[in-house]
């Protein structure tokens, strides 16, 4: 249909269109078109097509169909198709093997992973759009194949300074689409034609003038939807045109016309459709082969009813209803007998394969290794979700007693659901492996997997010493069991357990000759050791990255980066990190990159960079969004609020974590949560609630990990909440083994915060000199430990023993610099508390006029106009914790409203400084 036709009663839709097209192109954004099926919303996202073709955007666009969604990639091909001949030479080779490897531009042995592609598109998106303002254009995102849909969204997730625009369409039925989900995003309702407007679609479309009861008739049936509208009218014409409004034939349902029109057609013109419905994207030549004889009279005839339109050389439904319609006309029988013709005459294996899948239901050995080969093929590609759906069809059309068939089929789509993120499906897929393998090694690498997706993790250990009785004397799946079962002692807190099935991992590998494998269970030796106190082991991790220097999330690399940062390397463990995050993004292990994020947020809060640590934490969560394992990134966001005084966020982010391990039985995870939970109830005073809460992790630490505290830091929590409810006893059997291992391994950490806890047993045994020279200790060790919260909680408490020891003007100057610290990286609970010790000095602080950086920052948005949620949003702040404060900006400043803090805030004041507040 013409342009002028087709704009009858949108002129309100297309001037939003126009004005949303000239507004883009400063930054990422979004036009989300909806509306009930049928409105009109694929028409109108055409004409913002071409609208943006005329105003000089380059426009990706792709129509996905219901037949393509299975087909790995197929969304991405149509979109880059105009790319692939305007090739940027800049794409980092990896990322342009993967690239080519999805597009099908060239075949690969080596396998791709899904991540790389989503990365390769980012890389892609960005050049095009630096090159010219582009717009990313898709019809009907419910039907684009998972592949290219998680490509698309982490794509677009991060490109939010490009001038891209994505417009998408949505039906009301469907859910908010997640591709935009953190785009701006410009709504577009779709509304139905008023009567005016539907008479004169229908005298456009049709050539007809309807009478005004049979409009009338028509617009009330159709509710004002055009593509319902045009239907009536269709029905009245083909019985007679029939103008009494009486006669004008009104289903019961509307979607009872598309049948009837159909059966209007010869049976070999619905052959045709039927054809092209199971097809993705047919031409008329690939229509002719699969019929054997020529199609064109069919495929006019089809086009002179409506129901297909075959204009750009592509056979297209006019309406995605009218595929289904066609599809779901047709008998399960019909559907199977046009799948298997059509998969003798396709060429593309994979599509041969999905065509195959659904000819039959009896199995049939030969179908179950085509659709092997073509889960082989598109797991190359990177369409490991499409793999896995090959794969388990293959499963499925296995005869039955083929058991070395069944296990291979299912290990094989075991591993394809893992690498695309379903690890329940995963789950599912080796115990059906399990089921059907005989004892020996075959058996005992699926219960490997088993127990390394086991939930409790207790349960992996006993799949574990099933998996080692079935490896027998195979010393490379045996050592794999021993890795595996060391690592699940390592998080159920057993680290002696972990370094013996390490050790017993390297011997195992170094008979097997892997050398990776070697590397790895090196490392992971290395690692164990450390945790139990043995020191970081330098000469182990340079034999283990000799042998392996990958970048993955247990590559020998990763592991020394994790030992160098807990053994206080900061410096240097962040040099690994940045390094790691590079290579595994360049490359698209997009898990590793998860992983290496969430160190780099365990950093940040050691250094009080803590809104750093959320933005980090927020990366690696939503690059491991697929995957059911967020605990890490949350806890890492968990104990950055805590730090800022976002307690109510903090609470609720560790207590959802601390749910979650415990369901797992991760001692690790349940530690660290633990932690978080008491170190809010510390620094809110609330010292009964930390004790418990910090006791019960310290109780699940010491037993079997008791030699080294790694990351684990809630030992000297506990300690100061004890020391506040007198409970000295315990306090000073704590202290003494914080003394144990600081002589052992003399870490800074360990010297300095040991040091700190056994001052605030003697202060609290009134022995002042020994608690201030203990001070005097771990004020040296600070110096050796970047981490300004610790530090700042060190001098609080020197202070309050100065004051005790009437040394006043000493006691003003450590507070001071306490003060300083805490303010400095807005530690709010922990300032609060400083300058309640300084106003028991009796000497006001110049500290108390001044606003924290924190505070400055609100307060500087509140001066643009900012609300109290924006705000938030825009500091990572909750809305309680933007509202304390304001209250504290308020007091300090000796305002009443937000209009006098503004007016306040534009007077020049001179500058005033705290005793002691350069960083220490």
């Amino acid at each position: 249909m013409s342009s002028a036709q087709s704009t009858v009663g949108r002129d309100s839709e297309l001037a939003l269109i126009g004005a949303f097209l000239e507004r883009a192109g400063g930054g990422l954004t979004a036009l989300l078109i909806e509306g009930e099926v049928g409105i009109g919303k694929s028409w109108l996202w055409r004409e913002s097509v071409r609208a943006a073709e005329e105003r000089g955007y380059r426009v990706l666009a792709c129509q996905p169909t219901e037949s393509e969604a299975g087909v790995g990639f197929a969304g991405l091909i149509d979109l880059l198709s105009s790319w692939v001949d305007d090739d940027p030479t800049d794409l980092p080779e990896p990322q342009r093997r993967a690239l080519d490897a999805a597009l099908m531009r060239r075949s690969t042995e080596a396998p791709v992973g899904q991540g790389a592609v989503a990365v390769a598109l980012f890389s892609v998106l960005r050049l095009l759009a630096r090159a010219a303002p582009t717009i990313v254009a898709i019809d009907d995102p419910h039907w684009l194949d998972v592949p290219t849909r998680q490509a698309l969204g982490f794509a677009l997730r991060r490109l939010e300074a490009e001038p891209i625009a994505v417009i998408i369409t949505r039906r009301k039925d469907w859910r908010a689409d997640a591709l935009l989900e953190h785009v701006p995003v410009t709504r577009l309702a779709v509304s139905p034609l008023s009567l005016g407007a539907t008479y004169q679609l229908v005298h456009a479309r049709l050539g007809v003038t309807l009478a005004r009861p049979a409009l009338v008739r028509v617009h009330e049936t159709s509710r004002g939807n055009p593509f319902f509208s045009l239907e009536l009218a269709r029905t009245w014409i083909d019985r007679g045109g029939v103008a009494d409004v009486g006669h004008l034939p009104v289903p019961e349902r509307l979607g009872d016309l598309l049948p009837r029109r159909l059966e209007d057609l010869p049976e070999r013109t619905r052959r045709v459709l039927l054809l092209t419905a199971a097809m993705a994207g047919p031409s008329v030549g690939q229509l002719q082969e699969a019929m054997g004889r020529p199609v064109e009279h069919d495929v006019a005839r089809a086009e002179t009813a409506g129901v297909i339109d075959s204009s750009d050389g592509t056979v297209r439904f006019t309406h995605p209803l009218m595929a289904a319609t066609v599809y779901d006309a047709a008998t399960a029988a019909q559907r199977r007998m046009v799948h298997r013709e059509l998969a003798d005459v396709v060429q593309d294996p994979e599509e041969r394969a999905r065509h195959l899948s659904l000819s039959s239901l009896e199995p049939d050995e030969a179908l179950a290794a085509a659709l092997d080969d073509a889960s082989a093929r598109v797991a190359r590609r990177g369409a490991t979700d499409v793999a896995a759906t090959f794969a388990e069809r293959a499963l499925e059309f296995t005869p039955l007693g083929e058991h070395d068939a069944t296990f291979r089929r299912a290990m094989a789509a075991g591993v394809y659901a893992l690498a695309a993120g379903d690890r329940s499906r995963a789950r599912a897929l080796f115990e059906r492996a399990v089921a059907d393998a005989p004892p020996g090694p075959g058996r005992a690498g699926a219960l490997r997997w088993l127990a390394e997706l086991s939930t409790p993790l207790g349960h992996g250990l006993a799949l574990c010493d099933r998996a080692l009785l079935d490896a027998g004397t195979d010393a490379a799946v045996a050592s794999r069991i021993h890795r595996t079962k060391g690592a699940i002692a390592y998080f159920l807190g057993d680290v002696p357990a972990a370094e013996h099935h390490a050790g017993l991992g390297v011997e195992l590998a170094e008979r097997s000759g892997d050398d990776q494998a070697l590397g790895m269970a090196i490392a992971e030796l290395a690692h164990w050791t450390f945790c139990g106190g043995g020191g970081v082991r330098r000469d182990l991790f340079e034999r283990a990255v000799a042998l392996d220097g990958s970048a993955g999330a247990s590559s020998p690399r990763s592991h020394l980066a994790k030992v160098v940062m807990d053994n206080d390397g900061h410096d240097e463990a962040r040099e690994f990190l940045t390094l790691l995050l590079d290579e595994t993004m360049e490359t698209g292990d997009l898990y590793a990159a998860s992983t290496h994020l969430f160190h780099l947020a365990e950093l940040d809060v050691w250094a009080a960079e803590w809104l750093g640590a959320i933005r980090h934490a927020r990366e690696s969560l939503q690059l491991r969004q697929h995957l059911d394992q967020s605990g890490a990134p949350l806890y890492a966001e968990a104990m950055a609020r805590a730090c800022l005084g976002d307690v109510d966020e903090a609470r609720s982010l560790a207590e959802a974590g601390l749910v979650e391990a415990r369901r797992a039985e991760d001692v690790v995870f349940c530690m660290q949560n633990l932690h978080v939970l008491g170190f809010v109830e510390l620094s809110l005073g609330n010292h009964e609630a930390a004790r418990a809460l910090l006791g019960e992790a310290t109780d699940l630490m010491r037993p079997r990990w008791n030699r080294e505290f790694g990351d684990c830091h809630m030992v000297p929590d506990e300690i100061e909440a004890l020391v506040a409810l007198g409970e000295l006893a315990r306090a000073e059997d704590l202290v003494g083994w914080m003394d144990e291992v600081a002589r052992a391994t003399q870490r800074a950490w360990t010297v300095a915060t040991g040091a700190r806890s056994r001052a605030l047993v003697q202060a609290a045994r009134n022995d002042l000199d020994g608690a201030d020279a203990s001070l005097e200790r771990a004020l040296t060790a600070h110096e050796r430990l970047p981490m300004p919260l610790e530090l700042g909680r060190t001098l609080l408490i020197r202070g309050i023993v100065q004051r005790r020891m009437k040394r006043r003007a000493v006691a003003r100057e450590t507070l001071g610099r306490a003060l300083a610290l805490f303010e400095g990286c807005g530690a709010t609970l922990w300032a609060g508390r400083a300058r309640s010790e300084i106003a028991r000095l009796g000497v006001r602080s110049t500290a108390q006029v001044d606003l924290t950086p924190v505070e400055r920052r609100i307060a500087a948005l509140v001066a643009q106009g900012c609300t109290n949620g924006e705000i938030g949003a825009a500091l990572s702040l909750s809305r309680k914790t933007v509202e304390a404060n304001l209250s504290r900006s308020y007091r300090k400043l000796g305002v009443r409203s937000r209009a006098e803090l503004v007016a306040r805030m534009s007077v020049p004041r001179e500058s005033t400084s705290t005793p002691g507040a350069t960083r220490a």
